[in-house]
């Protein structure tokens, strides 16, 4: 299974929103209502309702389309329901409303490299043996063993 990072506590969530939002006193009656529904799919995250939860990250980041944690979540969520290509579209949106997001750059990085072991496996599959087979075999289980895939 893919190493995803996908912790973030509730606290950074809530603080996340109110800085993104330009908040900078009390927040608006719509800021209030984002970080309710914020705080409801974090903890419908946290849960394991990834359901519900998807509905709610997908509703806050049409609201707030710079809400770089919303689509994290929602890559982690799409991954695990196996929507790899949903997956990588959220964790591109995160990095694009965030550059600085670390954990969507590292749940990326680990798509492509999941990728790259994959495209060495065709390639063993469909050349004929040579020398550098062994290389490549063993860069395959270096990738494999790095991802957390076996």
């Amino acid at each position: 299974m893919l190493n995803i990072r996908w912790i973030f506590t509730l606290p950074m969530l809530v603080a996340w929103i109110i800085a993104v939002s330009g908040c900078s006193h009390s927040p608006s009656r719509q800021q209030a209502d984002q970080m309710r529904l914020a705080r409801q799919a974090d903890l419908n995250y946290q849960s394991g309702k990834f359901d519900v939860a998807r509905k709610q990250y997908e509703s806050l980041v049409q609201l707030n389309p710079k809400f770089s944690v919303g689509f994290m979540r929602l890559g982690v969520i799409a991954y695990r329901a196996g929507a790899v290509d949903a997956a990588r579209n959220n964790f591109e949106a995160a990095l694009r409303a965030d550059p600085r997001n670390t954990q969507a750059t590292y749940n990326l990085a680990m798509l492509h490299l999941n990728d790259a072991a994959r495209l060495l496996d065709t390639y063993m599959n469909v050349t004929p043996p040579a020398a550098q087979r062994e290389e490549v075999r063993m860069l395959i289980a270096q990738l494999r063993t790095f991802s957390g895939k076996q």
